[in-house]
């Protein structure tokens, strides 16, 4: 039995192309893809897209307070989870479009479902203190 290349390669063009434009839908139905992530206290809040890119940075006199060095450590360890929440978010956003297959291309680049998201938030109450735990893989 012979196999059409042609043809073949005409199926897999299509399928493709449907999906990128069902992904196209699904992220304008959605919007901005973002992750972000809020002190205890309130005084420092990040807002991140997929991949880490920060977007925002809001910080209140309080969060002044406490020395750059102490600032500067909250602001990574809360720009980390929000990282981890937008990649939740985008796996949340295109996970459905793209099937258990382009879920794991998902995972590869990053992009993982969140479990039990805010179980280390006392983590952000003593940022020079306990890192941020990582999941269990």
């Amino acid at each position: 039995m012979e196999i059409d290349v042609e043809r073949e390669l005409e199926a897999v063009a299509r399928r493709v192309e449907q999906t990128s434009a069902e992904a196209r839908d699904r992220a304008q139905q959605v919007g901005p893809i973002t992750g972000s992530a809020t002190s205890a206290d309130g005084a420092v809040a990040v807002e991140v897209r997929p991949g880490g890119l920060l977007s925002a940075v809001k910080l209140t006199p309080a969060a002044l307070t406490s020395g750059s060095e102490a600032l500067a450590a909250q602001i990574t360890a809360l720009a980390a989870k929000a990282t981890r929440r937008a990649g939740g978010n985008m796996h949340a956003a295109l996970a459905p479009v793209l099937g258990p297959s382009g879920e794991k291309h998902l995972a590869s680049l990053g992009y993982e479902p969140i479990d039990d998201e805010d179980a280390d938030d006392t983590v952000f109450d003593r940022p020079l203190g306990a890192q941020p735990r990582r999941r269990a893989r």
